[in-house]
C-alpha cells in the first residue's frame, strides 16, 4: 500500500471517549459536561475512519467538494505563478541548463557561471554536517526543576527511612528523574530517524541542496500504518501549492499537494478501501501519449469542510483525482485531544487542526508574500548578468581568433570562399602586391578590459549576496592571522549563513515536535532502540511525562571553522587556574570530530619527564641534607651524652671522696663520743661519772676543701652555671655549690 495514500489516515486504534475533550463554561471554568453525544459519536467515528467519503453516501456533496478542491487549488496555483516563474530560472540556473543560443550568430558562446550553484554548494555544505552530527540529531529537553519529588506520608510529612541518626528520604520521584528520561528520548529518537526511517537522512541532503535554490522546503510527517512506522518525507515547494497572499504558511486555509500515483498504485488503493471506487473510471492520465502506465496527478487538500451541518468547518484532508474531479478519500485532520467545546451550550467551540507540514524557510519574502525566496531568485538578475558579459567576451575573442575581412574587386581568385587547413598554402593568379592591396582584415579587438573589470565588479557583488567568501571556502592564503581574528572573520562572513540556519533549526524543532507526538500516540509501550553496541528501550509513558525535545545541532555554529576557532579561543585559557583544562581539551576533541575523546584523555595530568627528574633529583639532595642534618644531630647528642656521662663520673669521684671524709668524720665523732661516755675510774680502781672532756678531735681536712684556702674549684654539680666558682662562696644568683657548702659545713678546722 503506498505510504503517500495513507499519509492522512492517522489512525488511532484505540475507542474515542467523550470525556477525553475539554469544555470550556462562558467564565473559563472547565467542567464535565460534553456536548450532544450523537454529535460527539459522528467526530469520534471520523477520527478512526479511513475513508470518511465512503460513508457519506452523498454523491452531490462529494461532487461540490471535489470541483471546490480543484477550483481553489487552481486560485492558489496562479496566486503564486510569479514566483513559480522566477523558482524555475532560479532552479535552470542552478543545474546549468543553458539554452542554444542563435544571437549574434547560432551556437554562439551560453556559458552559465556558477554563482547559485556554488552558494547552493557551500550552504548545504555547512548546513547538512551541523545537523547531522554523528548520531546525536535529537535532544530530549527538560522543562522545570529536576530536583525530584518525595513520598508523602499520611502525616504529610516527607517518607524517611534508614538510620535515625542519618535518615534517608524516600523518593517518588528521584532526583534527575526528568534528564534521564529526556536523554532516553533523545536517543530514541535519533536512533528512528538514521536508522528506523532510512529516508530521513538522503532526503535531508536534498533538502538541504534545494533549500537556497528555491527558497524553501516542506517536511510531511505522519504516522503510516503500512509500514507500522514514522514517516517524514520531503516535500518540494513546487509541489505544494497555497494562496502567495495568505499571511502565513501556517495559517493559510489550504494546502494542497500534488501527488502522482501510477495505476497499479491505485488498483491497490482502491482494493484496500483506501480510495473509492470512482464512478466514472480515471482512464488514461493527462498527456499520457499512449503510455497507460504514465501516473495519475492527484490533488490532497488540506483544508476546512463543515461535513457534520452544524455551521462550523472541520479540519479534514481530501483527496481529489485532478482530471476527473472526482473525490477518491476524505479522512479527519483531527484528534481527540483536539475538540472543544462549549460547556453551557454543548456546541463544539473551536477544533485543533493536526498539521503534517512543516514549512523549512530560506529567506523571508520582501514583498510580504507567504513564500520564501533563495539565493535563486535573489542571485538570478545579477548571475544573468554575469552570463551576459562572459559571453560577450567569449563572442569577442572567438571574432577575433577567427578573423575575417574584405577582397576588393582588383583580386579575381575565381575560387568562391577560401578556407585554410593548417600549414596550407593556396595558390593564385596575382602578384603579391595586388594581393595585400586587395585584402583588407577587419580589427576585431578581441575582450575588452573593462568588461573584464566589470565581470569581477558583478562576481564579488553576488558573492556579497551569498556570503561565498574566501575565509569561508577555504581559500584564505596562509597567514599568522590569531584565531579571534579569524573567528571574527568567519562569524561576519556567515552572517547570513547563521541567520538562515536558525531558521532552519527553528523548522528541525517543529518537525521533532511533530514526530515527537507520534510516538506518544502510536508508539509501542516498550520500544527498542541501539545505542553503540547497545540495546536499550524507552517507554511510551516517557513520552507522556516528557517535555519535548529539540535538535541537537548549535544554531549559532554551521562550520567547523567556527568550532575550530572557538575551541583555538579557548585552548588560550589552558593554562588559567580558573577553567577546567579536561573539559576544554573534550571540547577541542569535539570540534575536531574526534571519535571517542574520553578513551584518549586521563582524569590526572601525568607528570612533565624532566620535571619528575628534576624533582627526584631535589628529593634525593633533600634526603641527604636531611641525613647529614640527623647525623649532626646525633652527633651533638652523642657530645651531650658524653658530657653528661663525664659529669655524672665527676660527681661519683667527688661523692666518694665526700663519703670517705663523712665516714671518717662520723668515726671521729663516734670516738669522741665512746670517750666521753666511759665511767671515770678512780684511784681505788671504782668507776664513776663519766670521763668528763672528751679527747681532741683529730684533724680531718676535707678533700676539696683543704683548710678554707682560696682555691678555686670547678662547681662541676652546678650545670646552670659552668663558670668557675669559688668553693663555699654564693655565685652571682646567690647560690652556692651544695658539695661545698656541705664540706664548708662540717669541716674540722684545722690547727690555728
Amino acid at each position: 500500500m503506498n505510504a503517500l495514500a495513507l499519509a492522512a489516515n492517522p489512525q488511532d486504534n484505540t475507542p474515542a471517549e467523550p470525556t477525553g475533550m475539554s469544555a470550556a463554561n462562558p467564565e473559563g471554568a472547565v467542567q464535565s459536561l460534553g456536548p450532544d453525544q450523537a454529535h460527539i459519536t459522528k467526530l469520534q467515528g471520523w477520527i478512526n475512519s479511513i475513508n470518511i467519503a465512503a460513508e457519506l453516501n452523498d454523491e452531490a456533496l462529494l461532487a461540490k467538494i471535489g470541483s471546490r478542491v480543484v477550483e481553489e487549488y487552481k486560485i492558489d496555483d496562479t496566486s503564486r505563478a510569479d514566483w513559480k516563474e522566477k523558482t524555475e530560472q532560479a532552479m535552470d540556473l542552478a543545474m546549468q541548463n543553458a539554452k542554444e543560443k542563435s544571437f549574434p550568430w547560432p551556437k554562439a558562446a551560453n556559458i552559465i557561471y556558477p554563482l547559485v550553484t556554488t552558494a547552493a554548494t557551500q550552504f548545504a555544505a555547512r548546513a547538512y554536517p551541523a545537523i547531522v552530527n554523528g548520531r546525536s540529531i535529537v535532544k530530549g529537553v527538560v522543562v522545570g526543576e529536576d530536583k525530584g519529588e518525595p513520598q508523602i506520608g499520611p502525616d504529610g510529612t516527607p517518607v524517611l527511612q534508614g538510620d535515625p541518626s542519618a535518615p534517608q528520604i524516600v523518593w517518588k520521584v528521584p532526583p534527575g528523574a526528568k534528564r534521564i528520561r529526556a536523554d532516553a528520548i533523545g536517543d530514541h529518537m535519533s536512533w528512528q530517524l538514521l536508522d528506523e526511517q532510512p529516508e530521513w537522512e538522503p532526503e535531508t541532503d536534498q533538502l538541504l541542496h534545494v533549500l537556497p535554490i528555491v527558497g524553501g522546503a516542506a517536511r510531511k510527517t505522519y504516522f503510516d500504518p503500512g509500514k507500522g512506522r514514522n514517516v517524514s518525507t520531503y516535500v518540494s515547494l513546487m509541489k505544494l501549492v497555497w494562496n502567495y497572499r495568505a499571511k502565513a504558511f501556517e495559517i493559510a486555509p489550504r494546502h494542497t499537494e500534488e501527488i502522482e500515483f501510477y495505476p497499479r498504485e491505485i488498483e491497490e488503493m482502491q482494493r484496500s478501501g483506501v480510495f473509492m471506487e470512482p464512478k466514472t473510471p480515471y482512464g488514461e492520465a493527462e498527456n499520457a501519449e499512449g503510455d497507460p502506465d504514465k501516473p495519475h496527478l492527484f490533488l490532497e487538500q488540506h483544508r476546512y469542510w463543515d461535513l457534520d451541518d452544524d455551521g462550523y468547518a472541520e479540519p479534514y484532508i481530501v483527496t481529489v483525482h485532478k482530471s476527473s474531479q472526482q473525490v477518491a478519500r476524505i479522512v479527519a485532520r483531527y484528534d481527540q485531544d483536539g475538540i472543544h467545546f462549549n460547556a453551557r451550550t454543548h456546541k463544539i467551540s473551536k477544533i485543533d487542526a493536526v498539521e503534517y507540514y512543516t514549512l523549512y524557510p530560506f529567506i523571508p519574502n520582501p514583498d510580504g508574500g507567504s513564500y520564501p525566496v533563495g539565493f535563486g531568485q535573489l542571485l538570478r538578475p545579477i548571475n544573468e548578468g554575469i552570463n551576459t558579459v562572459l559571453n560577450q567576451m567569449l563572442d569577442a575573442a572567438t571574432l577575433q581568433n577567427a578573423g575575417g575581412g574584405f577582397i576588393g574587386k582588383g583580386l579575381s581568385m575565381n575560387a568562391g570562399a577560401i578556407r585554410f587547413q593548417l600549414g596550407e598554402y593556396k595558390t593564385v593568379n596575382t602578384t603579391g602586391g595586388n594581393l595585400r592591396e586587395n585584402i583588407v582584415p577587419m580589427d576585431f579587438k578581441g575582450p575588452s578590459p573593462v568588461l573584464f573589470e566589470l565581470l569581477g565588479f558583478m562576481v564579488e557583488a553576488g558573492k556579497e549576496i551569498a556570503a561565498v567568501k574566501d575565509v569561508l571556502t577555504g581559500d584564505q592564503k596562509a597567514s599568522n592571522v590569531p584565531a579571534t581574528t579569524t573567528l571574527a572573520l568567519i562569524e561576519q562572513g556567515l552572517k547570513v549563513f547563521t541567520a538562515i540556519y536558525k531558521r532552519v533549526h527553528r523548522a528541525l524543532k517543529s518537525e521533532l515536535n511533530k514526530l515527537y507526538r507520534l510516538n506518544r500516540i502510536y508508539g509501542d509501550e516498550r520500544s527498542q532502540y541501539k545505542v553503540g553496541d547497545t540495546w536499550k528501550q524507552v517507554l511510551k509513558q516517557d513520552y507522556i511525562l516528557g517535555s519535548g525535545v529539540e535538535p541537537y545541532s548549535d544554531p549559532s555554529m554551521v562550520s567547523d571553522m567556527q568550532k575550530m576557532a572557538r575551541t583555538q579561543f579557548l585552548l588560550g585559557f589552558l593554562q588559567t587556574p580558573f577553567v577546567q583544562p579536561l573539559k576544554i581539551l573534550e571540547r577541542a576533541f569535539d570540534a575536531a570530530e574526534i571519535d571517542n575523546p574520553t578513551e584518549l584523555l586521563v582524569s590526572q595530568i601525568p607528570p612533565n619527564p624532566e620535571v619528575a627528574a628534576k624533582g627526584m633529583e631535589l628529593e634525593i639532595k633533600g634526603h641527604e641534607m636531611m641525613s647529614a642534618s640527623k647525623l649532626k644531630d646525633a652527633q651533638a647528642v652523642a657530645a651531650y651524652a658524653n658530657a653528661i656521662n663525664a659529669l655524672a663520673q665527676a660527681d661519683k669521684a667527688v661523692g666518694d671522696q665526700h663519703i670517705a671524709w663523712l665516714d671518717q668524720v662520723l668515726r671521729a665523732h663516734e670516738m669522741e663520743f665512746n670517750a666521753a661516755m666511759q665511767p671515770k675510774t678512780n684511784a681505788d680502781g671504782s668507776q664513776t661519772g663519766t670521763v668528763g672532756k672528751p679527747p681532741p678531735r683529730p684533724n680531718l681536712p676535707h678533700p676539696l676543701v683543704p683548710g678554707m684556702a682560696n682555691n678555686p674549684q670547678p662547681n662541676i654539680s652546678d650545670t646552670d652555671n659552668m663558670s668557675g666558682t669559688v668553693p663555699g662562696d654564693e655565685d652571682d644568683n646567690h647560690r652556692m655549690d651544695p658539695d661545698s657548702k656541705f664540706a664548708a659545713d662540717h669541716a674540722t678546722p684545722g690547727p690555728a
